[in-house]
Order: C-alpha cells, then structure tokens, then sequence
C-alpha cells in the first residue's frame, strides 16, 4: 500500500503500511519480514511494531519473534461492519436465501478494482473454517465481479482491466477484453451474471445488482455452488430468479422504489 507523501504524517502512513503487510498469505511476520516489505530500518520497524504492539493493533506470538494483528484491528471492525446499513439489510435475505436452498450466498462492493466482501453466509454442507469477509477477488472471472462491471461505462471497464489484466485461473478463466465485454453486455441485457469454474474449479455462481436510491448499482449479491441438489448451469434461470428477487428486495429496503 503505497501513499502520496504530500501534506501526510509519514510516520502514521508507515504504521499503515506495517499493518498491511498482514495478509491472508501472510498473517504471521517477523520484523525483518516486514522490513523487506516497506521501506524503512529494521531498528525503525521494530519501533513501529513495539508501538503498535502496546496499543493492541498487532499481538507479539510468545516466544516466536512472529507478530499477528491485535484485537483491537477486530473491533474496529466490527464497528465498520455493524455500521454498514446495506450489510445489516443484505444479511437476513442471505440467510434466507441459505436457509431455503442450501447455498452460499454472498454480498460484495467495488473496492480498488476488485470485489470486495461485505457478508457471506456459508451453505451448512460445505461450511468454511474462514470467513469471507474482507477477502477480495477479481471482477473478470467472478459473477458479482461481472455484475459490478456492468454498471460502468465500456471505456471505463477496458481502463480498469489494462490495470488488472485478465489473469487466468483456471482453464474456462476468460482472458480476452472482447470476450469479456460480450458477456457484460449479456448481463445489462438479462440482468444477471454467472460464473461455471471461471476462478475456481468446481465454482459455479450467479449474481445480480442491488441498486441505492437513485438506482446506480451499489453492491452485488450471489449464490454459489450446488443448487438445490443439481448443478447451477442446468437450472440456471431457476437461479437467477431467485437472487434477482433478493437483490431487488435489498434494493427496496434500501429506499429504491
């Protein structure tokens, strides 16, 4: 995470940089890890780390020389998440939507060119040891990633993927903009995005748009994986029916009429 240097605490920005290095590759770092990664001293990060250690940003692992962030990085976001009003109107219809069909469902925004999770709800017969949230992933490959780029405009879409790319994740990953720009053009149409194995082996998704007020796409909603004891593709339309009724029931409930 680099920053403009102009009119900005330096010292502050470089705590900020520390604590980015923390990652879910990486969530555990000694100093000397983290000063290959920002551009300090290593007497100048321990410094910085000590300090950040004795405020409950990071936590010291007895007796490893490994650092991970502290409980005081969880509340705060806590804070963040239980401050989001469309997080707290997205939740119960992934629950519902969970409940009813036996799925993941999953609620995502655009965040530095990337989605970015607000929620998820696991499906109970494939449940994680992780959360969702907080993780990011790429729009090109993902069926909200899809549903947010359908809401920009073309020019904007094919600046963001010469920042991106188009990496491939697996076999069926589409690389190619003109391809991609097919399929975004089939989401504005249909309203609705899918993704069969796109980012993952074995994923299958579909997404739709919730809209704010003024109905400018805010946020993208999915289910993911079986369907109810069939494969997503074969029962497609029965799908996006289904979270197409729950984005615009979040829509509604966050004042779009």
């Amino acid at each position: 995470m680099k920053m403009e240097s102009k009119g900005l605490t330096q010292s502050l920005c470089k705590a900020f940089e520390i604590l980015a290095c923390f990652t879910p590759e990486s969530p555990v770092l000694r100093v000397v890890d983290i000063t290959r990664k920002v551009d300090l001293t290593q007497s100048n990060v321990s410094r910085l780390v000590n300090t950040m250690v004795a405020c409950g940003y990071l936590e010291r692992l007895e007796d490893s020389g490994y650092f991970q962030l502290g409980k005081q990085i969880i509340s705060l976001s806590s804070v963040a998440l239980n401050h989001s009003e469309l997080r707290k109107q997205a939740l119960p219809e992934l629950f519902r939507l969970e409940q009813r069909y036996e799925v993941g469902a999953n609620l995502a925004v655009l965040h530095e060119d990337r989605m970015y999770y607000l929620a998820h709800v696991d499906s109970r017969s494939s449940p994680r040891m992780y959360t969702m949230v907080g993780y990011t992933n790429p729009l090109h490959c993902t069926a909200i990633g899809k549903v947010l780029l359908s809401a920009m405009k073309d020019a904007d879409i094919l600046a963001l993927l010469e920042r991106t790319g188009m990496p491939a994740f697996t076999p069926h990953t589409v690389t190619s903009a003109d391809v991609l720009m097919d399929q975004i053009r089939a989401v504005r149409k249909r309203g609705y995005a899918t993704e069969y194995a796109e980012h993952a082996a074995g994923s299958a998704c579909v997404a739709a748009p919730i809209r704010g007020v003024s109905g400018k796409v805010i946020a993208g909603v999915s289910i993911s994986g079986r369907f109810c004891g069939g494969a997503m593709r074969e029962r497609e339309e029965e799908a996006a029916a289904i979270v197409t009724e729950a984005a615009a029931l979040i829509s509604h409930k966050l004042g779009r009429i």
